[in-house]
């Protein structure tokens, strides 16, 4: 396993890419299993930080493919499709399934000189024997999201390269680069590479969609719909406004006319009437309510109506590449 010291830039990149992607799948997961059973936020954030730990680690490893080692995250958002696979076979040499998913220890094999805690499972087992699920639901959930969250960041990180092609054009040493990959007698243009790099974000496309389509139903993130009322954003904005309305209130000691008159309309008197010592603990009362609102809205994820997230996600996905590609024409990416 290669030291996270030794990797590149790009390779550093790849990894946080990866992982961010899977944090944004775990936040979802989050909401939807704390619904069904509250336990889980004891433990979460402890187990989600030590487990995406250990992801990182995996990440910014390395495999074997003959004599040669590959980075993992920079393999996962490469272009060499067969390696990429690989680690997600359960039956390959150069799978990630068991770095990810530790395998159950079977008390007929432990030894006198075995530690009892050995492994998360154990170690939460140990802790609070109901939280040892808890700990294998979180391993599943990054195993069953770790391919979505390599595919979407390989798309991001075509985007950008498509961009910046756009943008600057190629330089020599990428035209011989590309030269080589994609077979060409002469040196490509900006535009063959362009072309090249579109087929790859469709091809990531593609293989999200056909995930969709063959995700099983305990698998799905389900989501709900936020009210107005029920989005986070909405309620820390008029937190912050409220608690800064709140400071500039207790230090001067009066009511700014421009907020004299909501304050007015919201304790249903004159404006002359409204006074620091009425008005002081009306806004304290608000952002006490509003705190809580905030809080039962992260915790909560929404109570609309439900939807599958990755469905969502794909039709995004398929808006985005759309936008990119412009009006360029793609031929069939398996011609290419």
């Amino acid at each position: 396993m290669a030291s996270s010291d030794n990797q590149t830039s790009l390779q550093r990149k790849a990894v946080e890419s990866v992982l961010n992607a899977i944090r944004h799948f775990l936040a979802n997961r989050y909401t939807q299993v704390r619904r069904i059973n509250p336990k889980a936020e004891l433990v979460w954030d402890d187990l989600q930080w030590q487990l995406l730990a250990n992801l990182k680690v995996t990440l910014s490893g390395d495999k074997a493919f003959g004599a040669t080692r590959y980075h993992v995250a920079e393999t996962l958002l490469g272009d060499d499709l067969r390696k990429s696979r690989e680690f997600f076979s359960a039956k390959s040499q150069q799978s990630l399934l068991g770095e990810i998913v530790e395998e159950k220890e079977s008390d007929a094999h432990r030894t006198a000189g075995t530690l009892e805690i050995h492994d998360m499972r154990s170690l939460f087992r140990r802790i609070d024997p109901s939280l040892e699920s808890i700990a294998t639901l979180l391993q599943t959930f990054i195993w069953w999201d770790l391919e979505d969250a390599a595919l979407l960041a390989r798309f991001e990180k075509k985007t950008n390269m498509v961009a910046a092609f756009e943008k600057q054009g190629i330089t020599p040493e990428m035209a011989a680069y590309y030269q080589d990959i994609l077979g060409m007698s002469k040196r490509p243009e900006a535009g063959d590479v362009i072309l090249h790099e579109l087929k790859m974000m469709q091809q990531s496309v593609d293989f999200f969609r056909i995930r969709r389509d063959e995700e099983k139903a305990y698998q799905i993130i389900i989501v709900r719909e936020r009210s107005a009322a029920e989005n986070p954003d909405m309620l820390i904005d008029a937190i912050a406004g409220q608690q800064q309305m709140l400071k500039a209130l207790k230090a001067s000691g009066t009511v700014e006319e421009s907020a004299r008159q909501q304050f007015a309309k919201a304790l249903k008197c004159e404006p002359d009437a409204v006074t620091p010592e009425r008005a002081t603990p009306f806004l304290e009362n608000m952002l006490s309510q509003n705190r809580e609102r905030l809080k039962v809205a992260l915790s909560s994820g929404g109570t609309g109506n439900p939807y599958n997230l990755k469905l969502k996600m794909l039709k995004d996905l398929e808006e985005k590449f759309k936008v990119v590609v412009g009006d360029r024409q793609l031929n069939d990416p398996s011609q290419g």
